[in-house]
């Protein structure tokens, strides 16, 4: 019976061409070639779940928009300047995002986009607009 495979053959190491009472390492393509890291294996981000995810946080933009109008025209009507209230508004909006993009990116991808290196700037950016927002919240005219 002979049995034949869709695998390659196995690799095996050639024998080293230095005598063995050498004390130098030498090393084989073999082994230099298993040493080649990829950090990005198995970690990239489909196209589709992007677009999805950016259509996601265009849908959240627009009514995190619609949210900030009517919470600055609240402020206006409970006797805030307006110009305190836009820019609380504005701050809401901002925070509000910033926890979405975190959000949707941990969706996404939450290997390669749960990292500090996206989480710091975004916790970051909504922690400072939340913390104005708060500021400017209990502001009177």
């Amino acid at each position: 019976m002979t049995q034949k495979s869709a695998l390659p053959a196995p690799i095996t190491e050639q024998a080293p061409t230095a005598p063995a009472a050498d004390a130098t390492p030498q090393t084989s393509s073999v082994q230099a070639s298993n040493l080649a890291l990829d950090v990005n294996v198995g970690e990239q981000t489909n196209g589709r779940d992007a677009l999805i995810g950016g259509i996601v946080l265009l849908v959240l933009a627009i009514m995190f928009f619609v949210i900030k109008n009517a919470y600055a025209n609240w402020r206006v009507k409970e006797r805030v300047s307006p110009s305190r209230a836009n820019a609380s508004g504005w701050f809401l909006f901002l925070g509000l995002m910033a926890v979405a993009a975190m959000t949707v990116l941990g969706f996404i991808n939450a290997g390669r986009f749960l990292a500090p290196l996206y989480l710091i700037p975004l916790g970051g950016l909504a922690a400072v607009s939340l913390i104005a927002w708060l500021t400017t919240f209990s502001a009177k005219r």
